[in-house]
C-alpha cells in the first residue's frame, strides 16, 4: 500500500510538473489603467499576485485624459484584441462598450445579495437593458459646498430647496459683497452634468419610462431656465459663469469669492489646505445639491468601474482580480492610499478610511442619492447635443424652451425613441 501511494504521489507532481511547462507558468492578465500619481493601482497588483501566484496580474498605464482612453480601448476592442483582459471605465462607458458586444457580463459572478452591498447609482450605471457589464471601483457626485461661517453669521441652515439657495445667496451676497452662487456652465461635459442635477432636482429626466424621449418636458425647461435665471435675472451667479469649468469656480470659492459652489469631492482637502491658496481653511461645509419642492436632490455620479474584456482568454482570472479591486479590502486600499471615494457602503463606517480621510462621512448622504448620466450607448452623442444647446439656452441665444426642443428632436434621431 505504501509503494502504491508513493507511485499515485509521485504520478500527481509529475503531471503536474507537466501541466506547469504546458502553461508556461502562471496565467498572466493585463489591466489597463490612467495613470496614478499615488502608487494605489502598483499596490493592489503586488498584494493580488503575492496571494495568486497561479495568477500575474501587469499594468498598463493610459494617459489622464478620458477621451484618449476611450479612443484607445475602443480600437483595441473593435480589433477583438485579446491581449487586455481588465479595463477601468468611466462611468458613462458601461452601456456603450456592453452593447458593442466588448464587456463580459458579469451577473454570474456577483450575485444579488452582493450587489446591494453599494451605493445604487455607481451600480446602475453599470447595468444596461438589465445585464451588469462592469463592478463599481469608486465613485464621485456633484455636491454643495457653502460657507459655514456666514451662513452661521446670517441664521442660516445649509439650503434644503432652489428657493433656499436663491434667499440665501441674495441676502448674504448683498451684506458681504460676493458672489451669491457658483457652478459650471461652459460647453463641456461639466455643462451636462450640472444641467441634470437641477432637472432630476425638478422631477424631470432625459427618457421618460415608456423610452419617450423627456428632456424637453415642463420641469427641464423650468430647470434650465432657473439656471439662466441665477445669472442675470437673479445676478447670484457671476455673468462670467457660461465660461466657468471646475477650476474657475473653485479658485474662486476657496479664494472667499462666493457663498455657495456646486463642485466635486476633490475640492474639499483643497478648500481646507491653505498652503493650496486657500482663504477659507476650516470654514468650507459640504451638503447634498438643493432640489424643488416635493423632489429629491441628485448629485450626478461620477467615478471608475471595472471591465472584464469579453475577448479577454482568461475570464475567470480576470474575476478573481476584479473581485479583489473592488471588493472591500481592495477599495479600503484605493480610498486610505489614493483618497477614492468607495462605492460599496459599509466602507463609509471604516475606522480605517474615516481616519486617513474623516471628511468622507460627510459625502455619504450625497452618493446615496447620486444618479448616473442616462446609461444608454448613445450618451456621447447625447452629451455633445446637450453641451451645445444647453450653453446656447444659458447664453441666451436660444430660449429655453427652442434649445431643449432642438436637443429631443437630435436625440430621438439617435435613440430611434419617439
Amino acid at each position: 500500500m505504501a509503494l502504491r501511494a508513493l507511485a499515485f504521489l509521485l504520478a500527481l507532481i509529475f503531471m503536474g510538473g507537466c501541466a506547469s511547462e504546458k502553461t508556461g507558468g502562471p496565467v498572466e492578465l493585463t489591466f489597463i489603467t490612467g495613470f496614478d500619481a499615488s502608487g494605489t493601482n502598483e499596490y493592489l497588483i503586488k498584494t493580488f499576485n503575492e496571494r495568486h501566484p497561479g495568477i500575474r496580474v501587469k499594468l498598463q498605464v493610459m494617459p489622464m485624459s478620458s477621451d484618449t482612453q476611450h479612443n484607445q480601448y475602443a480600437t483595441y476592442l473593435i480589433s477583438e484584441d485579446s491581449t487586455i483582459d481588465i479595463y477601468t471605465l468611466d462611468v458613462v462607458w458601461p452601456a456603450e462598450f456592453g452593447s458593442a458586444g466588448w464587456a463580459l457580463p458579469l451577473d454570474a459572478f456577483l450575485p444579488l445579495r452582493e450587489r446591494e452591498q453599494f451605493l445604487p447609482g455607481p451600480l446602475a450605471a453599470c447595468t444596461c437593458e438589465g445585464r451588469l457589464y462592469a463592478i463599481p471601483w469608486y465613485t464621485d457626485a456633484g455636491m454643495l459646498y457653502y460657507r459655514q461661517d456666514l451662513l452661521k453669521k446670517y441664521g442660516f441652515k445649509p439650503p434644503e430647496t432652489w428657493s433656499d439657495l436663491l434667499r440665501q445667496s441674495k441676502a448674504i451676497q448683498e451684506k458681504e459683497g460676493i458672489s451669491g452662487v457658483l457652478f459650471q456652465a461652459a460647453q463641456y461635459e461639466g455643462l451636462v452634468c450640472n444641467f441634470f442635477e437641477y432637472v432630476w432636482g425638478n422631477g424631470g429626466d432625459c427618457f421618460a419610462g415608456d423610452n419617450t424621449v423627456a428632456i424637453d418636458s415642463e420641469p427641464a425647461v423650468e430647470a434650465l431656465q432657473f439656471m439662466r435665471d441665477l445669472i442675470f435675472k437673479y445676478k447670484v451667479a457671476p455673468a462670467g459663469t457660461p465660461t466657468y469649468r471646475e477650476e474657475d469656480t473653485r479658485t474662486l470659492f476657496t479664494r472667499g469669492k462666493a457663498v455657495f459652489m456646486r463642485n466635486w469631492p476633490y475640492v474639499w482637502a483643497l478648500a481646507q489646505d491653505p498652503t493650496k491658496g486657500s482663504l477659507v481653511a476650516g470654514k468650507v461645509g459640504v451638503a447634498p445639491l438643493p432640489h424643488a419642492p416635493g423632489h429629491k436632490s441628485a448629485g450626478c455620479l461620477g467615478g471608475w468601474n471595472l471591465m472584464i474584456s469579453k475577448f479577454s482568454k482568461h475570464p475567470q482570472e480576470a474575476w478573481e482580480f476584479v473581485r479583489f479591486v473592488t471588493g472591500e479590502e481592495g477599495q479600503r486600499i484605493t480610498a486610505v492610499m489614493g483618497t477614492h471615494l468607495p462605492t460599496r457602503k459599509k466602507l463609509y463606517r471604516d475606522p480605517e478610511v474615516l481616519a486617513k480621510n474623516p471628511y468622507f462621512a460627510q459625502f455619504y448622504d450625497v452618493f446615496i442619492g447620486a444618479r448616473p448620466r442616462p446609461v444608454t450607448p448613445f450618451y456621447s452623442r447625447i452629451s455633445d447635443i446637450l453641451q451645445i444647446e444647453v450653453n446656447r439656452a444659458i447664453t441666451g441665444s436660444k430660449s429655453p424652451e427652442e434649445a431643449l426642443e432642438e436637443a429631443a428632436e437630435e436625440i430621438r434621431k439617435i435613440a430611434g425613441f419617439k
